[in-house]
């Protein structure tokens, strides 16, 4: 896959596993859309205007939290495998978003050149921004290594409705509560732009 990027895979993926926080969200197929297709696609938004906007819909993972999260460290978002092939259930609306707000008050049109933004684009609806983001990496995720940015007492646990977490790194090892599907594969990194995550509509 072509890369939107300029430096070393391997040197951004290093960044992205020292950084003391980030985002990690389990990948799935998007409306009949597959997923080597949906990281082509997002790649080329960045190569055509320097930005991508990925739809998100957590309540691990809102603007204000992301925001928050980007603000103290440079930041990425981690896409990883779900614990069993095809245990990421795919989304199946795809509304188009045509404007974002980074407070829910003040709203923009999305970028000139941009693909389209798509999935349930309701009230909740929020994306992560990226200006940076590749497919060639090698690597698996100890999701034992992290814990819930919004309580760092708690370990991840995805879920239905929460597939996109922030993220702290935190030995979760002796956690009772801790994911028994503990490595995943790492099918992507990405970086976080300003301003990081946007509701949409």
């Amino acid at each position: 896959m072509t890369l939107a990027m300029k430096r070393d895979d391997i040197t951004l993926l290093e960044q992205v596993l020292i950084c003391p926080q980030c985002i990690i969200s389990v990948m799935g197929d998007h409306a009949g859309e597959g997923v080597d297709a949906i990281f082509h696609r997002k790649v080329a938004d960045i190569k055509r205007t320097e930005k991508t906007f990925w739809v998100i819909k957590s309540s691990k993972a809102r603007p204000a939290q992301v925001q928050s999260l980007c603000k103290k460290t440079p930041a990425y978002t981690i896409f990883v495998e779900p614990a069993t092939r095809g245990g990421a259930r795919p989304t199946t609306r795809e509304d188009a978003a045509k404007e974002y707000s980074e407070n829910g008050q003040v709203w923009h049109r999305l970028p000139e050149g941009i693909g389209p933004v798509t999935g349930k684009i309701d009230a909740s609806a929020a994306a992560l921004v990226f200006d940076m983001m590749t497919t060639v990496v090698n690597g698996t995720l100890d999701l034992w290594d992290y814990g819930d940015f919004s309580d760092i007492q708690k370990p991840l646990k995805f879920m239905l409705g929460c597939s996109t977490f922030c993220a702290i790194r935190k030995k979760m090892t002796p956690h009772p509560e801790r994911m028994i599907s503990r490595y995943r594969g790492i099918l992507a990194v990405a970086r976080l732009a300003e301003p990081y995550c946007v509701w949409l509509r």
